[in-house]
């Protein structure tokens, strides 16, 4: 009762935003304090875990696979943002970022936390896929939290960006939208990856910093608010690899968005020709990623992806049964190398 009752505070002191804070758990309710401001209050951060051997080796050994299993399991609750479901999303998030052992890369004094707020949406079907388009009432806003973890590099100031984003649709007209292939098995994918590059021991030229951002599917929300009120300098970003949607389709036919041939297109177009799998441009049409808010900040960006990503996307066939392990084997592959082009 005492967080309801410093929430409450804060809120009349901001005036019209509407905070859901009972969907979300009581640490990231702490950690929400950071943002409203009013009253000062002391934070209440998550318990470090500790980490022994035994910890770092059963996180080390999970896989993507293991992450998209949690991810869409029924109390994550289709991880639509700032739901309850999406809260528990970024709980997992957070302990595996802290059993890896990577430095915190948030806001100040919320670890691997930035908050920040979302408008309403307005749930609809186009085409047969859930979609969500801005509401009526800007003013009226829910908190969500992108997630930061990072490995330092050895020589340079400079940032590898590896990004996916967590959050899906939740549930509309009571079924539930698992988004196992979106974007879980891209959030799998970048956890694949830092664990191969933990297992190996090798120290990174470059930092390479892990981001899960909330609220992609309400319009790139979440990497928009990092690119506005960014956790680490924006100048220190040398390459963004983000990657959404990469677990069906035909095995190893993968596609690419990206703003021209730039640093980050180019590494990961040279790491598909080495695991010899097709990774081509397409056109975006009226899709993107959270890569477009970096290439909008003048940032090398891109985003992988299967070329079928269009199949299933935003229906509840959009479960595990979709997935092909090979194929997000694949894409981990493609993004690891494209990593050591880039940080090593």
């Amino acid at each position: 009762m005492q967080t309801r009752r410093v929430f409450l505070k804060a809120l009349l002191g901001l005036g019209a935003i509407a905070l859901p804070w009972s969907f979300i758990p009581t640490r990231f309710g702490e950690a929400l304090k950071t943002l409203v401001g009013l009253p000062p209050v002391e934070l209440v951060l998550p318990p470090k875990v500790k980490l022994n051997k035994a910890v770092q080796a059963e996180s080390i050994s999970r896989n993507a696979m293991d992450d998209i299993s949690a991810l869409t399991g029924s109390e994550m609750q289709g991880r639509k943002a700032g739901s309850i479901g999406e809260a528990r999303a970024a709980e997992y998030l957070t302990s595996q970022l802290s059993m890896l052992g990577l430095k915190p890369m948030g806001d100040p004094k919320t670890g691997y936390m930035q908050v920040f707020t979302t408008p309403p949406v307005i749930e609809g079907r186009v085409n047969g896929r859930l979609t969500f388009r801005a509401g009526g009432n800007n003013q009226l806003r829910t908190p969500c939290v992108n997630l930061l973890g990072a490995l330092m590099g050895g020589e340079a100031e400079e940032i590898i960006l590896l990004s996916a984003h967590y959050d899906h649709l939740g549930i509309f007209q009571g079924q539930v939208y698992l988004g196992a292939n979106d974007n879980a098995s891209g959030v799998g994918c970048v956890l694949d990856v830092m664990r191969r590059i933990l297992r190996e021991g090798d120290t990174p030229k470059r930092s390479i910093v892990l981001a899960f951002w909330s609220a992609e599917e309400m319009g790139f929300v979440g990497s928009q608010a990092f690119v506005h009120s960014p956790t680490v300098p924006l100048n220190q970003i040398k390459a963004v690899l983000n990657v959404d949607t990469v677990g069906n389709g035909k095995i190893g036919d993968f596609a690419l968005w990206s703003d021209g041939d730039n640093l980050a297109f180019n590494a990961v177009r040279q790491a598909s020709e080495e695991v010899g799998v097709s990774a081509r441009k397409i056109s975006q049409a009226a899709h993107n990623s959270d890569s477009i808010s970096f290439a909008s900040a003048g940032i090398p960006a891109v985003t992988l992806m299967t070329r079928d990503w269009l199949n299933k996307n935003h229906t509840t066939e959009d479960n595990i049964a979709l997935l092909k392990p090979e194929q997000i084997q694949l894409a981990a592959e493609i993004l690891y190398r494209a990593v050591r082009i880039l940080a090593f």
